[in-house]
C-alpha cells in the first residue's frame, strides 16, 4: 500500500481490493468491510516494522523509506478518514498533534502525559519514573539509572532537575527523533484539518477516546429488536459476553464484528436465526456490519464457547459473502 500510495493521484481513486486466503485463493467478499480489514491488516505491519513504543506508536526513520513512501503512508491516513472514517489512533497522538498543529502549541504536560499514560514507555519503566516524579525519589535506583541510560541520557538527575528530564526525553522520543517523518506528513495530512475532530488538541484528545472500542462501547453500538423471548435471552447473552472481553480480546471481537480494530461505524445491527445443531454459528457481514445470532442457545456458555471458537479460529475469519 505504501508503494501505491506513494503515487498522489491514489489518493482520489476507488480502490477495489481483493484478500487473498491463507490458502493462497481470493476470497470472494467485496465493500466496506474488506477494505476496514485491509486498513486494519496495514496498520498492523506498519505498526510491527516502522514504529517503536509500546501501546501508542512513533513512526522511526528507515534506510529504505524516503520523502515519497513517508508521504504514502501519510495518504493511507487521509485515505482511511475520508472514506470509511477509519483512523490508526495507535500512532501516537503527539506526533499527530505536531503535524496538525506544530510544536509549538503542545503544551508540555500533553508530551508528558502521550510518553506516561499513553503508554510510549513500559508499564514498568512508567512506575520507576512516577517514583521517581513523587515524593520518593532515588538518585541511586538502579531501574532509574537504567531507564534514562536506554534513552541515551547522561545528565546527572536530582529531586530538582528530574522532572525537567524526563520531559525533555519525552520531547527528545515524542518529537525530535521522529521530525523528518513529520515534515514529511505535514503537507499530506493539513487536509484533515476540515474534520471537527483534528482542528484543535481537545477533539484530537477526543476522537482518539471515541475511537477505541471498549465492552461499553460496543454494547451501546448493538442496534437489535428482539420479537421473543429466546431472542432476547440471546441477545442479553451476547451482551454478557461482551462485557467479559479486556484486553487484545476486546479488539479482536470488534475486528471480527466490523473488520476494524478502532470504532467506524455508527451501529451494528443484530439479526436473528434458527440456526441450531452443528450448523449453528454467527454469521457477521462487516459491510453492515451486521451479526446474524443464533437464538437457539441453551445457556450462556454455549454462546461463549461458540463465539470464542469461531474468533480464535483465522479460518472463520474469510470473506465469502458478497
Amino acid at each position: 500500500m505504501i508503494e501505491i500510495f506513494s503515487d498522489p493521484c491514489m489518493i482520489n481513486v476507488n480502490l477495489d481490493v481483493t484478500v487473498i486466503g491463507n490458502d493462497g485463493n481470493p476470497e470472494e467478499g467485496t465493500g466496506v468491510g474488506v477494505m476496514r480489514e485491509v486498513l486494519a491488516s496495514f496498520w498492523q505491519l506498519v505498526y510491527h516494522s516502522l514504529t517503536v513504543g509500546t501501546q501508542e506508536k512513533v513512526p522511526c526513520i528507515r534506510n529504505e523509506l524516503q520523502k515519497t513512501q513517508w508521504q504514502g503512508v501519510a495518504r493511507v491516513i487521509v485515505y482511511g478518514v475520508k472514506r470509511y472514517n477509519y483512523f490508526p489512533i495507535f500512532l501516537s497522538r503527539a506526533v499527530i498533534a505536531s503535524v496538525l498543529f506544530g510544536e509549538e502549541i503542545i503544551p508540555s504536560s500533553f508530551l508528558l502525559e502521550s510518553f506516561l499514560l499513553h503508554v510510549y514507555v513500559s508499564q514498568e519503566e512508567r512506575e520507576t519514573i512516577l517514583i521517581a516524579l513523587g515524593d520518593k525519589f532515588d538518585p541511586n535506583d538502579g531501574d532509574l539509572l537504567d531507564f534514562l541510560s536506554n534513552f541515551k541520557c547522561f545528565t546527572k538527575v536530582t529531586a530538582g532537575n528530574i522532572s525537567q528530564v524526563i520531559h525533555e526525553l519525552a520531547h527528545q522520543e515524542l518529537l525530535q527523533k521522529p521530525r523528518y517523518i513529520i515534515d514529511c506528513f505535514v503537507p499530506i495530512l493539513s487536509v484533515l484539518r476540515a474534520f471537527p475532530a483534528f482542528q484543535n488538541l481537545q477533539g484530537l484528545q477526543e476522537m482518539y477516546l471515541e475511537k477505541k472500542p471498549t465492552p461499553r462501547k460496543i454494547i451501546k453500538l448493538l442496534d437489535a429488536n428482539p420479537q421473543n423471548e429466546p431472542e432476547r435471552i440471546a441477545l442479553d447473552h451476547l451482551k454478557r459476553y461482551i462485557r467479559s472481553l479486556d484486553g487484545q480480546a476486546v479488539s479482536q471481537f470488534f475486528s471480527f464484528l466490523t473488520g476494524s480494530d478502532v470504532i467506524t461505524c455508527e451501529s451494528i445491527l443484530v439479526t436473528f436465526s434458527m440456526l441450531e445443531g452443528a450448523g449453528r454459528r454467527p454469521i457477521i457481514r462487516t459491510c453492515g456490519p451486521i451479526i446474524e445470532l443464533p437464538s437457539m442457545y441453551q445457556s450462556y456458555s454455549e454462546l461463549a464457547k461458540e463465539f470464542s471458537s469461531v474468533i480464535n479460529e483465522k479460518g472463520a475469519w474469510s470473506f465469502n459473502i458478497v
